[in-house]
Order: C-alpha cells, then sequence, then structure tokens
C-alpha cells in the first residue's frame, strides 16, 4: 500500500517532446526499481521555496535551457512527491517515459540511488508560454505617479489588499509588480480576476490602473505605447511650458518698464496690480491648471505628493497677493509674480525630466528598434531566387508555420528553424557577441539579428510578441520594477514626507508670524511680519522634493539592467545588482562553464574475450567500438546533457545503426547516468558508480596517462562493463583571464565539478584556481550544500555559475546566481543573472556594471537626501538673521526642478561611466584563434 514518504515538494521544469502521460512498465526488468512518483499540478516556486525543497529532489532539476533548448515545446511545471512505499526517504530518480522527458544523464554529481517498486507516472502539465518563462505575479500600469510619495502611496494601498502578499512600485516606468499571497492563486484565472480588482482600487484612490495583458506579445507592445505616449506627454507639457515662460517673460517686461521710464499707456498698464492679478490668475488656471487639481485631488483623499505642494504653494502665494492688494492698510507685500514662475520652473524640471526619462529607457528603445517593420513572406511553390516569390507582409501578421524569405542585409523579423540557405548571422545586438555565427538548416535564428551574406528561408516558430526579443524586454521591464534594499529607506522618508513638509512649513508660519519677527526685528525689511511668514512658508512647501527620492534608484537600475540587456546581459533587478557589487566568492561549475560545453568522443576502449579471460573475469559475448557506441548512443537518445549529445554525435558520424529502447524501460538519473532495456540486454551507461548499481562488479580497464584529463563514460551492458567512452570539451578561450581578473580583485574562486580528480584539476591548473579550492567527484545536492557552507560564513556573499544542467539547486542556493548562456529560460528560474553572449567574460561585465549601478545609486541618495535637509532649512529662512538671504517660492521652484533632474543626469552619466571602465578593464576581444563553430541543429534520429 501507497504511503507519502516525504511532504517534500520541489518544482521542476521539464521539456516534454512527445505526450503528456507515459506509463511506465517493464520496470521490474531494471536492475536498479524505479521509484513511483505523484505528480500534481502546481504554481510555480519562488527561489525560496526552491531553497526549501530536499537536497535530493533538487538534486534532479533539469537544464533550465534557452528557448527549451530550441526545440520550441512549451516548457511545463511540476510538483512532484514521492508515494513509493519501498523507496527510500533519499532516494531519487528522474523518470521517463519513451523519451518524452529529457534530463541530464551524465551530469556533473549525481542524486542518490534508486528504489521502489514500479507503477504508472501520470502528468498533469502547467503550460507556460514557448520561452519557458511563466509568471506568478501580476504586472500593472500606474499612471498619474508624480513623485516618490506617489510610488509609495501606490505600494500601501496594494499591500493593504489581503490577497497582496508584497508590490514593488517603479516610479520610472509606471508600473507595478504584485505578489499574491498562495491562497490567491488556486482560484482560476486568478491573475486576470485579481489583477483587475486591484486596478480598479488603485483608479479609485487616484491612480489610474490597467491590468498588464499576461500574453507576452502586449509586454511588447505595451513598452512601445508607453514610451509613445511618453513622447506625447513630452508634447503637451512643451505646450504648456511654452505658455507659462511667455507669461513669465510678460510679467518681467512689465517690472523692467517700471524702470526704464517707457512712457507709453499700455506699458504701463502692464505694471499695473490689476494686470499682474489677472496674468498670475490665468497662469493659474491654464498652465497650472492640471498640476493644482491634480495636487488637491490627491490632498482630498489622503495622498498628496509633490503637485499637492507646489499647489499649495501657489495658491498660497496667488491668495496673500489677492489679499494684500485689496487691503492695502494690511501693509503686505504683493508678489503675484511668484506664482506666476513657480509655475514656469516647476513645468521647466518636469520637461527637462521627461526628456532624461525617455532617455533612460534608449537602450531599451534600442532593442526594439532592431526589428523589421515587415517580412518577405514566402509564397506557395515559391522560389528564394526569384522575387516574384515573395510577398511583403507586416511582421505583426506573421503566424506559426510560414515560412520567410531573409536576403543579405535584412533583419531577421522572427524567431524560426532555417530550412534552407546557409549564411552567418549577427546576433549581437541581444547577445553582445561580436562574432557572426553559421547558420545552416536546422539553425534557429532570432529576431532582430542580421543576415551578412547568404539567403536564408526560415520557418517562424515564434512571432510578434513571442519572440526571444519580447522575452527580454519583458524581463528586463520586471527587473526594472524590483527595487533594491537600499532604496528602503528613501521609500519610507518619502512615504511621510509630504506630510513632514506641510508640517514643517506650517511650523515656519507660526514662528515667523509671532516669535520670528520679535526675535529678528532686523528681518522685517523684507516685509510685514505676515507677508515674510507666508513667502517663506511657501518656500518650503515649493522647495521640499519628494520626487528626487523616488527616482534615486529606479533610474539607476533602469539605465544599468536596460544597459546590460543591450550587452546580452540579463540581471533580475535593483536588488540582485546590489548583492551582485558585493560578491567576494564565486563558484565555478566545470562543463559547460569553464569549458565550452561541446564535448567530443576522442576514444572508445573495448576488451576481447582473451582480455577478459586473462583477468579472469567471465564474458560470454564480444563487443566492438561499434557496437558500445550504438547502444550507449541508444541509452542517451533522450537526454540533453552535452556528453549525451556528444556520444549520439559520435554514433552518427561512425554511421552505427539506430537501435531504440524498448518502450518504458529508459531510467536516468541527474549527474549519474542512465538505463534502458535494449533487445534482452539491460545497458547501463554513466559513472563507474551508477553502473555498479546496474550489476557491474569489475573493472578491467586502466586508466593511461593519454586519456588521463579527460571525462570517462562506463557501458555495462547485463552486468559487464563493455567499454569506456573517453569525452574530451575545450576550455574556454578566456576562462584563464577571468580567473586571473577576479582574484586580482580579491575574490575567491573555488571550481565545484562532478568529473574526475584528474580532469577537474587539470581544468583548474589551466584557468588558474588553487588545487586546494577545487572541488571533483560532486553531486548535484552536494554542489548546493558547498555553497550553503561558504554562506554561513555572514562575510562571504557567495555566486554561483553554472550553465544550469544539474546545478540548478545550487544557482538557486547562491546568493546571486549566473547561468551561462542559458536564455530566458534560466532567467525565469534560479538564476539572477544570464549571461546570453555565452562568453565567461561577460562576467566581469556584470561586475563592473553591478558595481558603478550601485555607486550611481548611493551618489542619487546622497544627492536626494543631501538636497531636502539643505534646501528646506534655508527655505524656511535659517540664513535669513545671518545673511539677509532668503529664497522666495519661484526659486524654490527652480531649485525643486533642478533636483530631479541632478538625479537622473548622474543616471544617465551611468551609461558613459561603465563604457569607459569597460573600456579600460577589457580582457580579452576577439581572438583569431578562436573556432567559430557552425551551429547546427540535432539530426533527426530513425528509430528502428
Amino acid at each position: 500500500m501507497e504511503s507519502t514518504l516525504s511532504a517534500t515538494t520541489a518544482t521542476a521544469v521539464f521539456g516534454l517532446s512527445k505526450t503528456l502521460n507515459h506509463s511506465v512498465t517493464g520496470a521490474q526488468t531494471l536492475r536498479s526499481q524505479l521509484a513511483l512518483f505523484h505528480i500534481r499540478r502546481t504554481t510555480i516556486a519562488t527561489k525560496a521555496e526552491f531553497r526549501r525543497s530536499s537536497s535530493k529532489f533538487a538534486s534532479a532539476y533539469p537544464l533550465f535551457g534557452l528557448r527549451n533548448g530550441g526545440g520550441g515545446v512549451p516548457l511545463l511545471r511540476y510538483r512532484v512527491e514521492c508515494v513509493s512505499s519501498s523507496a527510500s526517504a533519499g532516494s531519487f530518480s528522474s523518470l521517463s517515459g519513451g523519451g518524452g522527458i529529457g534530463g541530464g544523464a551524465h551530469s556533473e554529481g549525481g542524486g542518490g540511488g534508486g528504489g521502489g517498486d514500479g507503477g504508472e507516472v501520470k502528468v498533469n502539465p502547467i503550460v507556460t508560454d514557448a520561452s519557458g518563462v511563466s509568471s506568478d505575479v501580476i504586472i500593472l500600469d500606474v499612471f498619474g505617479m508624480t513623485c516618490g510619495g506617489c510610488a509609495a502611496s501606490v505600494k500601501r494601498i496594494l499591500e493593504s489588499q489581503p490577497l497582496v502578499s508584497s508590490a514593488s512600485v517603479n516610479l520610472t516606468t509606471e508600473t507595478a509588480i504584485v505578489w499574491p499571497v498562495s491562497e490567491a492563486k488556486d482560484s482560476p484565472n486568478w491573475q486576470k480576476v485579481l489583477g483587475e480588482e486591484l486596478a480598479k482600487h488603485l483608479t479609485t484612490c487616484g491612480f489610474k490602473s490597467n491590468l498588464r495583458d499576461s500574453k507576452k506579445e502586449s509586454a511588447f507592445q505595451v513598452f512601445q505605447k508607453k514610451v509613445e505616449e511618453k513622447r506625447k506627454q513630452l508634447k503637451e507639457s512643451g505646450r504648456g511650458l511654452a505658455v507659462s515662460w511667455a507669461l513669465c517673460a510678460v510679467c518681467l517686461f512689465g517690472h523692467v518698464s517700471h524702470f526704464i521710464g517707457a512712457k507709453a499707456w499700455w506699458i504701463h498698464a502692464m505694471h499695473s496690480t490689476g494686470f499682474h492679478l489677472s496674468l498670475s490668475l490665468f497662469t493659474l488656471l491654464v498652465p497650472g491648471r492640471q498640476l493644482i487639481i491634480d495636487g488637491m485631488k490627491s490632498l482630498m483623499r489622503g495622498n498628496p505628493n509633490m503637485n499637492t505642494l507646489v499647489g499649495l504653494g501657489a495658491i498660497s502665494s496667488f491668495t496673500v497677493s489677492t489679499f494684500a492688494a485689496l487691503i492695502p492698510k494690511l501693509g503686505w507685500k504683493v508678489f503675484f509674480e511668484e506664482p506666476i514662475m513657480l509655475i514656469a520652473f516647476v513645468l521647466l524640471g518636469r520637461n527637462l525630466e521627461q526628456r532624461a526619462k525617455i532617455k533612460a529607457t534608449s537602450d531599451m528603445t534600442g532593442l526594439l528598434s532592431v526589428l523589421p517593420p515587415k517580412a518577405r513572406l514566402l509564397v506557395e511553390g515559391g522560389d528564394v531566387e526569384k522575387s516574384t516569390s515573395t510577398v511583403d507582409v507586416p511582421c505583426d501578421s506573421l503566424s506559426v508555420g510560414d515560412k520567410i524569405v531573409v536576403l543579405p542585409g535584412d533583419r531577421v523579423p522572427a524567431d524560426g528553424i532555417v530550412t534552407a540557405g546557409r549564411s552567418t548571422v549577427d546576433e549581437s545586438s541581444f547577445t553582445g557577441e561580436p562574432l557572426p555565427v553559421t547558420k545552416l538548416p536546422g539553425a534557429e535564428v532570432s529576431a532582430g539579428s542580421i543576415n551578412l551574406n547568404g539567403a536564408l528561408t526560415v520557418e517562424v516558430q515564434r512571432p510578434g510578441g513571442e519572440t526571444f526579443m519580447g522575452d527580454i524586454v519583458r524581463l528586463v521591464e520586471e527587473a526594472q520594477s524590483r527595487e533594491a534594499p537600499v532604496q528602503r529607506l528613501a521609500d519610507k522618508v518619502a512615504g511621510h514626507f509630504t506630510y513632514g513638509v506641510m508640517a514643517i512649513s506650517a511650523a515656519t508660519f507660526m514662528f515667523w508670524s509671532t516669535f520670528g519677527a520679535r526675535i529678528l526685528p532686523a528681518t522685517l525689511h523684507h516685509g510685514s511680519a505676515m507677508s515674510l511668514a507666508l513667502q517663506l512658508s511657501c518656500s518650503v512647501l515649493v522647495v521640499a522634493c519628494p520626487c528626487a527620492l523616488g527616482l534615486a534608484t529606479p533610474t539607476a537600475v533602469l539605465v544599468g539592467t536596460s544597459l546590460g540587456a543591450t550587452r546580452g546581459l540579463l540581471l533580475r533587478g535593483g536588488s540582485i545588482l546590489e548583492k551582485f557589487s558585493q560578491v567576494n566568492t564565486i563558484v565555478f561549475d566545470k562543463t559547460g562553464t569553464l569549458t565550452i560545453g561541446k564535448p567530443v568522443v576522442t576514444k572508445i576502449l573495448t576488451k576481447t574475450p582473451q582480455e577478459y579471460s586473462e583477468l579472469q573475469l567471465s564474458s560470454t559475448e564480444t563487443w566492438s567500438e561499434n557496437d558500445v557506441l550504438k547502444l550507449a548512443a541508444a541509452v542517451e537518445s533522450n537526454t540533453i546533457h552535452p556528453i549525451g549529445k556528444a556520444i549520439r554525435e559520435a554514433a552518427r558520424v561512425a554511421k552505427c545503426p539506430n537501435v531504440k529502447a524498448d518502450d518504458g524501460t529508459y531510467m536516468e538519473e541527474p549527474g549519474s547516468g542512465a538505463v534502458a532495456s535494449i533487445g534482452k540486454k539491460i545497458v547501463s551507461v554513466g559513472t563507474l558508480e551508477w553502473v555498479r548499481r546496474h550489476g557491474v562488479n569489475e573493472n578491467p580497464f586502466v586508466e593511461t596517462e593519454e586519456f588521463k584529463n579527460q571525462s570517462v563514460v562506463y557501458v555495462g551492458i547485463d552486468g559487464v562493463l563493455a567499454g569506456l567512452i573517453y569525452v574530451e570539451d575545450q576550455i574556454r578561450e578566456d576562462a584563464a583571464h577571468v580567473v586571473q581578473s577576479l582574484t586580482s580583485q580579491g575574490i575567491n574562486v573555488y571550481l565545484l565539478s562532478g568529473d574526475k580528480k584528474s580532469s577537474a584539476q587539470y581544468v583548474a591548473s589551466v584557468v588558474g584556481i588553487p588545487k586546494e579550492q577545487v572541488l571533483y567527484g560532486v553531486k548535484p545536492d552536494e554542489k548546493s550544500k558547498f555553497i550553503s557552507q561558504l554562506q554561513k560564513d555572514s562575510r562571504n556573499v557567495v555566486s554561483m555559475v553554472g550553465d544550469g544542467i544539474n546545478d540548478a539547486a545550487a544557482l538557486a542556493e547562491s546568493h546571486v546566481g549566473v547561468a551561462i548562456g542559458g536564455g530566458v529560460g534560466a532567467a525565469s528560474e534560479v538564476a539572477s543573472i544570464v549571461l546570453m553572449g555565452n562568453k565567461i567574460s561577460q562576467l566581469i561585465d556584470a561586475l563592473e556594471l553591478s558595481r558603478q549601478t550601485m555607486k550611481t545609486v548611493k551618489q542619487n541618495l546622497w544627492w536626494a537626501f543631501g538636497y531636502n535637509i539643505v534646501g528646506i532649512p534655508i527655505a524656511a529662512g535659517t540664513l535669513l538673521p545671518l545673511t539677509g538671504v532668503m529664497l522666495t517660492p519661484s526659486i524654490a521652484g527652480g531649485l525643486m526642478g533642478l533636483s530631479s533632474i541632478g538625479v537622473m543626469t548622474n543616471s544617465l552619466l551611468l551609461r558613459l561611466r561603465f563604457n569607459s571602465q569597460s573600456q579600460q578593464k577589457k580582457i580579452i576581444g576577439a581572438s583569431p584563434y578562436v573556432v567559430q563553430h557552425d551551429i547546427e541543429a540535432p539530426k533527426p534520429k530513425t528509430l528502428t
């Protein structure tokens, strides 16, 4: 009777190539029994859930690959619980029936042993999008936020809702990301229902909001629409700015005419109090109308913002001047020019700020601009060589399965598979890799890449916003809404800032209208006590700038993440940038990380019956090199691990006959190997420990010095070790330079490998990692334990760098997981940073970018806090007794605008600083000795 042995659950991602329901039959014939797994539908696991998972389950996480490893098959998500009554608590096996579920048979390291009864595996999938990117968050577009106080209010409103766990609001991109509580995900279509409720609630609170469509194409299109909307707003604000400064010029001319002694009646009229009253009233009702209305509405709703402060200052100045003009005996000073100049300076600051925001998104806009507006659709029976065989159509109208022609010099309009032609393609726009990549039939091409020399026919796989570029845009936009911990203090201050400023303004008025004039009578040459108090209190309202506090971190993160995206770096937000800038320990995986991840078979060793006899071992059959390779390739036909692919490729080149594993007999264990029944033979392929667990008791092979530094795959047939397959992987040509650069910066570097001692130490010696910092023969669960052990020392900030194969648990466990060449799929799961260019040297760029970004954030925060700490007291009149200097509301308004512009400008300078630093610290460029590999899709296998 089945009983649940473990409540530990783990979320895994599997690429399915065939069916979703598989029956595992004939498992009793295998020397290692299969554990029965009950797989049930679940939602996405968070990083914390991932860490809490059993290490044995975590060790089985397979590849988080670039767009499903090129297969274009939806990635499915599962929650797995072991329910086999005979399985041990520590056992785990990755199941696959009929070759449906891919995994890594020869990953570095291994999981626990098998065990348990055979049974049926039933799969209840949760289908995500084609790239493997699914989302457990709700994205809202929020409009009407004018300052950091607004962003803090939106965050507070969202987090006050019972179904919301947390929220992050980005003032710069005008978006809010909401993480719901787990109970909210139980209902069907929960994202749409909850998202619309939250958007409606925010709208009633004064912040017009709408739910971002969950379809990926909307993320792509929304960004373009938002940029266009910002440009439209910039034009509108430009008109208001022109009107306000025209009024300002008229006001100034009226004052100047009084001093130059002009005699025309209309010039005298321009100097009159009534004219200035009318001019000031017109300014408030026309260019300043929207600003004042928004501020007053926010105040009545209990969410005062920067517009509230400016509106109160402008209205107060106008009201006091009106009373002073109508009742001269009050002795108050008339300053109708103050509201006019105040609105003009504020609108100027807003206009410059909007321009800076658009400039800050220029990197993302540049990414979008690489997509062509039209595509050449190949008509039925058309010939690529003839121009009449194609018709130009909008890219948005392309569908999956359409065939398009990409001529030399054209940009690829959609992700797809090359079906005809040969060419080289420039993918630098999103990978940062300057070298062109050869494309042959079967290779994948991505939208936005440039075809350089030959005509290609491409079958569309992911059109429109479903493209890889669309994924990048969406992920970067989400990352820009994830706040850095350093911003939390600014958010807390901004949330209460407006109320504090209003209180200081009231205190300023009370002091100068009562005690100030008595204690400091010399200050009254600026006017009556009441007039002076009103002027200073208005200046306090206007000079304060919560906007600078709200923009300090988001603008820097916006520029940093966008800049990274254009250089092939996917960074998951401000918190990642902050943590990565503090990293002092980096742990490298070996295969696919320090090596290129494209191993090749170099040698196959077998034994003759005579040799077995001499070793006093019994063997009834003789296996040639081709026999061993053929059977190993059959077992490896379902794996996605590079070594398995290398064995299959070697069998193809050797023209070995295709054989097929018996249905329902295939089993693999990441980090150890795979086993299957082929005909009447039980064939196990993997580590020595793995084949021993499947009946091999003796090892007749002696490792030779010639192959000491190569990886070895053991092939067992019916309990006899039939042969060894040696595999070699080339070390990345920039690996040694990267390790040298890291160590020179004082960063501790480790190598963590599941490979044998000689191979791991050889790679370490070549790249420059000390022997005492090399761990070999490490299984996937042991990798995460090692990372955890390092992090027990609070001084260590640890980053794990891997390719996503069997090191996913370690990537999740580390403070910052870096996936090399893992693409969008890795970014959406456990990796915090993805090096899309598949170059280890990009790690140095990511480190430098994170440090420069955090340096900019801290500079912005120092400026924002410093400006308000110094500016508000000066506006309150602290310099008046000593120097006679005071800030008028109009000058205060100008300074307020400059404070926000200063933050935006400093953030924009990040691009210049990073480019300058990266040029100085550039490690390695394009080498003439680097072989550019042709990228080919695996050839279809004919199973017999």
